[in-house]
């Protein structure tokens, strides 16, 4: 591959999509001395003209602001060599930092002629017209004290500037059918063409369509066929370059009767160029680059070799714990390497395999190929749910045949995003309450008397008596309107005795007394939502751990419901527990609910009941 050409905006492009964070590992607990550092990625290399003389100025990005730069030249033959010389300072949490470098080119009394520039993979080349002495003067900013003084010289274009050829032959997939047997009635996929006259390839390379490798190439000199110059053989990714080429006219061909492509290539045809001819006339310009691609469409399609998926954890964005606001977007990125066989074509996914979806979808495509030992990069855009809590959702990785698999060396493994949602006051906006009933008498309220549970007033309170450790819940409506949409809110006081899930809450949209949605906390600060009809239970939200709700004995709870339509949303002490969804009962009476787990005669004192008619 050939280092792309880097302005400005590609390498801002290219920082802003870089991973940010790095794997959740323990930092180090001192400072270390000043060490090697990983190798800068370079990004951009230009040679500039100056007065004072010339310079290579570098682009590029540092893995963490504790990483400095002691860049150093040297020059041998026609090359100047540039080791940017990274050093690390003291530990710095992941982050790409851009940097760019302008370093003096030793030239002083270099003959006239082209030289090379090197740094890393990049290279560029210029000319020198005349021979070089120093520089006059220092750059403004550099801080460098100015060599003796001679003759600057001065870098211009190369008096016979080249061109180059670049190209890749590919595989252009469509399998015609098995041999010996009829075309089958429709396209295969990739195909065009019908089954009485024969399928071919599209003659468009898609991501997942592989380069060949080994295909001998011939460069001629003029139009097609040309006069021979040279030949070149395709790398393993398919591609080849004819390289420092005068500006003219010249062919690129590929000669399938030759046995070293005949070998590879046959039985099949070209559907890239769309002539079939394997051949193509290209013009090179000074200082440029044109490409001449060829597909190739195999008759039969060769057999694939097995492989194997097999994945590798790298590194990621939003590291576990990482807290964030209640509905806030975020995007979590993972890299892995693939450590198998198999190319991971676009056709491979991220799929989810468990936890919460956070609004995420069920699966993402790969948006790159990865061949065996790269790295790729999938991004997964994900909500935070409004209630408070830990959440996490775990995934794995599935092939174009559907088959799932993940990390490590059995393929078993799963990557996943945990993140913390704090818990906050809701801003409900609600205004002055429709109702306020501060229970100074039971004029609105049913009065229990049973056998597990009773309902009495005391000095303002209603008290609720859960009698008998085991019982089942136990619930008395109040004969206030029935409400559709409403936020209903109660305050309940626990008495000297609060443990375990012994409980206590509310019952709303009851058509009848032994129908409703029950919402209930218990004393060791657990809630749980569920539906009753009569007979049945339907756990709309199993008993979860709950953020906000005060545990224990001689302890007031606010416990609020809002409902919605089919939302129905808890809260304790007006931080959001749950949101669930649930269309059987649109409206309905409320009322108070107790149930004792382990305290005989468990007492819960209600303070106060208010609701709102929302619109």
């Amino acid at each position: 591959m050939h280092a792309p050409k880097w302005t400005p905006t590609l390498l801002l492009a290219w920082l802003a999509l870089a991973v940010l964070n790095g794997c959740n590992l323990p930092s180090a607990q001192a400072t270390p001395a000043p060490t090697a550092s990983p190798s800068p990625h370079v990004v951009n290399l230009v040679v500039e003209q100056s007065a004072t003389g010339v310079y290579a100025v570098v682009q590029g990005s540092l893995g963490d602001e504790c990483t400095t730069l002691s860049p150093k030249v040297s020059f041998a033959g026609d090359t100047f060599t540039l080791d940017l010389n990274p050093q690390h300072h003291g530990n710095c949490p992941p982050a790409l930092v851009a940097f760019q470098e302008r370093l003096l080119l030793p030239t002083m009394g270099l003959p006239p002629g082209t030289y090379r520039v090197r740094v890393g993979d990049l290279e560029q080349i210029f000319f020198l017209s005349v021979p070089n002495g120093a520089t006059a003067s220092p750059v403004p900013g550099e801080g460098s004290t100015p060599p003796p003084q001679g003759t600057p010289g001065t870098v211009t274009p190369a008096a016979a500037a080249k061109g180059r050829i670049t190209g890749i032959i590919w595989h252009d997939l469509c399998a015609s059918g098995v041999e010996g047997q009829p075309a089958p009635p429709t396209p295969p996929s990739g195909c065009v063409g019908d089954a009485a006259t024969g399928y071919h390839a599209d003659g468009t390379r898609q991501a997942e369509e592989p380069g060949i490798a080994g295909v001998k190439v011939t460069l001629a000199q003029g139009p097609c066929p040309g006069t021979p110059l040279s030949d070149t053989t395709t790398d393993d990714q398919g591609a080849f370059t004819f390289e420092d080429l005068s500006p003219g006219t010249y062919c690129v061909a590929v000669n399938t009767q030759d046995p070293v492509n005949a070998a590879i290539l046959l039985p099949g045809e070209w559907t890239s160029p769309q002539d079939g001819s394997g051949q193509q006339t290209v013009t090179v310009e000074a200082n440029a680059t044109v490409q001449a691609d060829f597909g190739w469409d195999y008759q039969f399609l060769p057999q694939p070799e097995a492989c194997e998926d097999r994945a590798e954890f790298v590194d990621e964005t939003i590291p576990d714990g990482t807290e964030v606001q209640p509905k806030t977007a975020f995007t979590k990125t993972w890299t892995l390497r693939n450590t198998g066989t198999c190319t991971w074509t676009t056709e491979y996914r991220a799929v989810r395999i468990g936890g919460e979806a956070m609004d995420a979808p069920d699966s993402v495509p790969l948006p790159h190929p990865v061949q065996p030992g790269d790295e790729g990069v999938i991004s997964v855009d994900f909500t935070a749910p409004e209630a408070p809590g830990t959440y996490r959702s775990e995934w794995q990785l599935q092939n174009a045949q559907g088959q799932r698999f993940g990390l490590g060396a059995q393929g078993k493994g799963k990557f996943w995003v945990e993140i913390q949602v704090p818990a906050q006051e809701a801003q409900l906006n609600l205004g002055a309450p429709t109702v306020s009933d501060p229970l100074n008498s039971a004029a609105r309220w049913y009065l229990l008397d049973e056998a597990d549970a009773r309902f009495a007033m005391s000095d303002g309170y209603l008290v609720m008596h859960g009698l008998n450790p085991g019982m089942l819940d136990w619930w008395g409506l109040s004969s206030y309107p029935a409400l559709s949409d409403a936020f209903i809110e109660a305050t309940f006081v626990v008495g000297p005795i609060c443990q375990g899930r012994d409980r206590y809450g509310l019952i709303v949209r009851a058509p009848n007394t032994s129908q409703g949605i029950i919402l209930e906390f218990a004393c060791n600060g657990d809630y749980r939502i569920y539906r009753w009809d009569g007979s049945n239970y339907t756990a709309l939200k199993p008993w979860t751990r709950g953020t906000g709700i005060l545990t224990g004995p001689n302890q007031t709870n606010r416990m609020g419901v809002w409902l919605k339509g089919a939302t129905i949303k808890l809260y304790a002490n007006r931080i959001l527990l749950a949101e669930v969804s649930d269309s059987t009962y649109t409206s309905g009476l409320f009322g108070l609910v107790v149930g004792s787990a382990h305290t005989p005669d468990f007492t819960v004192s209600v303070d106060k009941v208010e609701y709102w008619t929302l619109p």
